[in-house]
């Protein structure tokens, strides 16, 4: 089993801590997706791959069938390996599970992926020759893909696009405290895929939002945070980043949902 991940960020960590966290065997192949090796990688002749939503998310390669979309992955690996289960047993709690991964994918997701991608990937193109990043674009095979390299080429996030990813986090950690408060974890008693798949996009928002989520007004997503950095498969998972600072490693991802 191998995956092929980046910088141990929003996507990447997501099928890094599912695997570190159920114990499983299997060969990290990390891809510089700021050089835009993801497009030299054999798996992009399978169609599920080449236009995979995420845009540069992880690749999961297991008994031969190449496997993208972050949180399916998690999916698929405790289903798979059923040992240390990352999932309730219960019809309701596995419901949950779903429901959060929707939220999490359609709302927040495009959101952190706006601000980080303002922050960080757009300064560090700048500072790269712009020639060879034209000449790498021009064989990403995804016309949505390449859209999100040109906005971030290009610093082109508008007024009205920035103030609406604010709007969906605010509205995420909002939702992410009450939910807390009922429960120490997302979808029930005991820590789940529906955490490690919030944890992973959230992770970065005190840096990008500091004024939409921290200690102070969100107490409990905060305390959560900290929870989740402090076991052992995420120290794992984020030790396999070779920055130093996993995150600050954003590339164009999801596209906006119409709803949240």
């Amino acid at each position: 089993m191998e995956l092929y991940h980046g910088e141990p960020n929003i996507f990447s960590l997501k099928p890094l801590i599912a695997l570190h966290e159920k114990g499983l065997d299997f060969t990290s192949r990390y891809v510089d997706f700021l050089a835009f090796e993801q497009y030299e990688l054999p798996q992009l002749a399978s169609p599920e791959v080449a236009h995979n939503p995420e845009g540069e998310g992880p690749i999961l390669v297991d008994r031969g069938t190449a496997m993208t979309e972050s949180f399916f992955i998690t999916l698929y690996l405790d289903e798979a390996f059923p040992d240390t289960p990352l999932r309730p047993a219960d019809a309701e709690g596995r419901w949950r599970v779903l429901t959060w991964a929707r939220f999490v994918n359609e709302v927040l997701g495009p959101a952190v992926c706006t601000l980080g991608c303002r922050k960080y990937l757009a300064p560090a193109l700048k500072a790269r020759d712009r020639e060879d990043i034209e000449h790498a674009m021009a064989r990403i095979p995804s016309q949505e893909s390449r859209a999100g390299w040109r906005a971030a080429l290009e610093g082109a996030y508008s007024d009205d696009l920035i103030a609406d990813s604010r709007r969906k986090i605010g509205i995420a950690v909002k939702k992410f405290e009450d939910a807390l408060g009922r429960s120490d974890w997302l979808a029930g008693g005991a820590y789940s895929l529906a955490d490690i798949d919030a944890f992973a996009l959230l992770r970065p928002v005190p840096d990008l939002a500091p004024d939409l989520l921290n200690a102070k007004n969100a107490p409990r997503v905060a305390a959560w945070l900290g929870r989740i950095a402090a076991r052992p498969a995420v120290e794992a998972a984020l030790a396999h980043s070779r920055t130093g600072k996993p995150e600050q490693a954003f590339t164009p991802g999801l596209e906006h949902s119409r709803w949240g």
